[in-house]
Formats: structure tokens, C-alpha cells, sequence
């Protein structure tokens, strides 16, 4: 995947935004395989963690201090408007408050909620470390097939703008 500094950017202010919580978002844009990969567009969304912990604690225990859950109904309507103009989700991102960037038991169990495909197998997945505030790094992960785990991936960040 490629994003421009200014899309990383984007990414550590919604990181810094949402300290001391997670933050998540997607990244959208045409399937990897067309001309035009480079036009990724990015969408930071509410963690609604903490809404449904405080709805219901036993189905949800954790708060977005250490975890993220994106509104599924938004979450849908993303996708589909997305379908509708050709792309698809190319990755998803979230922030680890106070902790290294590392794609957690938790993260790979809601990348792989049934059975042992995710949900979403071309969609690389970026966890931003949020430290004190302040982003510290991240590290991407994708699907590989035939190990059937998440691996450390590369993310190569251009100098031109995007949006």
C-alpha cells in the first residue's frame, strides 16, 4: 500500500484526536490490480466502543482505551457507497494507546470473526502506537493465505500530496 505524508498525517491527527481511546478508520479506494492504486482516500471514524460497553458490558467488556468498534451501520454504508464508485476497502487503521504498534489477539480475532478467512482478506490493516499522546510508529499487516495469519507488511509513504 501507498499513502502520501499528508494521508499519514491525517491518520496521526485522528490517532492524537482520540488519545487516550483507540482510534480507527478505512482507507478506500480501486482494487489494488487497477492503474490509479496511488488514489486512496482515507475515512477517520468514531470509535463507538465506549457506547456499546456502557449499553451492554458483558457483550462488550472492554472500553475504546483498548479497543475500537466502527458504527456497523456506517461501517455499511461506507462499503457500499465505495462498491457504487468501483473501490473497494483497501485497509483499516487504529491506534494503541500507550502501547507498541502490534496486530493483537483482539485485532485478529475481529479480522477473522468466522472461521479462518477475514472478513476483508486484500485489506491491510496499519496500528498506529499512540504514547503520552504523541504517535510513535506503526507497522502494517496483511493476510497470508497460506500461513493463515496476519504478517508484517510494508507501507511505502510518497512525498506527493493526496487526498
Amino acid at each position: 500500500m501507498q499513502l502520501t505524508g499528508e494521508q499519514m498525517e491525517r491518520m496521526y491527527a485522528h490517532a492524537r484526536d482520540a488519545y487516550p481511546d483507540e482510534c480507527c478508520g478505512v482507507i478506500l479506494g480501486p482494487p489494488p490490480s487497477d492503474v490509479g492504486h496511488d488514489k486512496l482516500r482515507l475515512h477517520p471514524l468514531r470509535n463507538v466502543q465506549n457506547e456499546f460497553h456502557e449499553r451492554d458490558p458483558e457483550s462488550y467488556p472492554r472500553t475504546a482505551r483498548r479497543a475500537y468498534l466502527i458504527e456497523p451501520f456506517e461501517f455499511e454504508r461506507i462499503l457500499r457507497e465505495a462498491r457504487e464508485k468501483g473501490e473497494v476497502l483497501r485497509g483499516i487503521f487504529h491506534s494503541h494507546p500507550d502501547e507498541d504498534a502490534y496486530f493483537s489477539q483482539e485485532d485478529k480475532d475481529a479480522a477473522v470473526p468466522f472461521g479462518d478467512v477475514p472478513s476483508f482478506p486484500d485489506a491491510e490493516h496499519i496500528v498506529m502506537s499512540v504514547c503520552g499522546g504523541e504517535v510513535r510508529g506503526y507497522k502494517v499487516f496483511r493476510w497470508e493465505r497460506e500461513a493463515k495469519d496476519f504478517i508484517e507488511a510494508e507501507l511505502v509513504v510518497a512525498a506527493e500530496s493526496g487526498s
